[in-house]
């Protein structure tokens, strides 16, 4: 796959590492296995999060010449792009997680049984209803709280993220009069406002899928992507004051995840940022920055999607199996942890690769087709009009 100039590999293994958090962190929770840090797949989220704002304001910043932020025409071009890169996918496996939802329910009860606090709804697996069915296939789901978590799969954060596409190129607008700074700060003003404001709203959440709750991390990633782009470490320092907001959001927050997202903040800062000399910070990243672009780190990215929004259908029965036919329960934490990770990341790996390329990599080529090639077009009209000139000629 040909690449631009501007593309970033780290970018590609830093997404396939998150996955790879969820998906363990996912393990360690069902295993009851207390691996400090993997244990908070949310953490894998955030790094998602932070990740998809950075690549939203950079790519829109490197098309602004093409596609001017206050278009309409740059607007639908932006949620088209972005729907094909996500729906395709996600309604193939909504289908199969609603109509597998009551097996699923089965397996997670059976979890549930063994270890009692990782107790959840598992009826809500099973909700067939017109409502829950409408709400999930028009993304709507996320800012509805009895509906925002009413299946196997993951998408309590594909609802946020859909949010997010939704209100990006007007966040734009209001960066192209304000600025970035103090349209940034301004925003996470008004999400701890709501906060504060809305309560009973919040608080009805299960997970944070509605976009003010988790808006201060995609500002962040934005802030990450303004940083590097003009090489100005003040917007790195703006970035951190996102996980303060969050923190005093007193929704999912504790003090380990405010010090967690702080470093990501400052390590993807630092990790993408390039360096014009050599120094003992910036040899830091060089070897994180390898890691990261090596062909099995560039794979696991590629694949990220389809793994993180397929793992919970993989992860679930596999445990749910190995507790009610086997004396999985007895063993020792961390050999249950090892056990069904080697069971469940070769099947989940495998099945996300054949996802990718049979459902993902098509998806967005029919996106791009619908879009159309902007840059072929004076190309086309070009050739019509020497077609034309040819045969009046004749």
């Amino acid at each position: 796959m040909v690449q631009s100039k501007s593309w970033t590999p780290e970018l590609e293994g830093l997404r396939g590492f998150a996955s790879l958090w969820v998906l363990l962190g996912h393990i360690c929770l069902l295993t009851q296995c207390p691996i400090p840090l993997l244990y908070d797949p949310g953490m894998g989220v955030d790094l998602f999060i932070l990740l998809s704002g950075y690549l939203m304001a950079k790519n829109y910043q490197e098309r602004a010449e093409k596609e001017p932020w206050n278009s309409v025409n740059t607007w639908q071009k932006f949620w088209l792009r972005r729907l094909f890169r996500i729906a395709p996918l996600y309604y193939l496996l909504l289908i199969v997680a609603l109509i597998f939802g009551a097996w699923f329910g089965e397996m997670r009860e059976i979890i549930s049984n063994a270890w009692p606090t990782t107790t959840t709804l598992s009826s809500r697996y099973a909700d067939r209803s017109l409502i829950n069915i409408f709400s999930h296939l028009t993304f709507v789901f996320g800012l509805i709280p009895s509906l925002s978590y009413r299946t196997v799969l993951p998408d309590w954060s594909i609802g946020l993220e859909m949010q997010y596409y939704l209100i990006f190129p007007f966040i734009m607008l209001i960066i192209m009069r304000f600025g970035f700074a103090i349209s940034a700060v301004m925003l996470m003003l008004f999400c701890l406002a709501a906060r504060w404001l809305l309560p009973d709203y919040f608080n009805a959440f299960p997970m944070p899928s509605m976009i003010l709750i988790k808006l201060p991390l995609f500002l962040a990633g934005m802030l990450i992507s303004q940083a590097i782009r003009h090489r100005q470490i003040r917007y790195m320092g703006l970035a951190l004051l996102a996980p303060v907001v969050a923190w005093q959001m007193r929704i999912a927050e504790n003090h380990l995840r405010l010090i967690m997202e702080c470093l990501l903040i400052a390590g993807m800062t630092g990790l993408l940022w390039q360096p014009q000399k050599r120094t003992r910070l910036t040899e830091l990243f060089n070897y994180p920055r390898y890691l990261l672009t090596r062909p099995v780190s560039l794979f696991l990215g590629d694949v990220s999607y389809s793994v993180y929004l397929l793992h919970l259908m993989i992860v679930i029965p596999v445990i749910g199996l190995l507790v009610q036919t086997t004396a999985f329960s007895h063993l020792p934490s961390f050999v249950r942890f090892m056990a069904a990770a080697c069971l469940c990341l070769p099947v989940t790996y495998l099945i996300a690769l054949g996802l990718y390329h049979k459902v993902e990599k098509p998806g967005i080529a029919l996106g791009k087709r619908m879009i159309g090639n902007p840059a072929a077009q004076p190309q086309r009209e070009a050739r019509s009009a020497l077609t034309v000139g040819l045969l009046l000629m004749r």
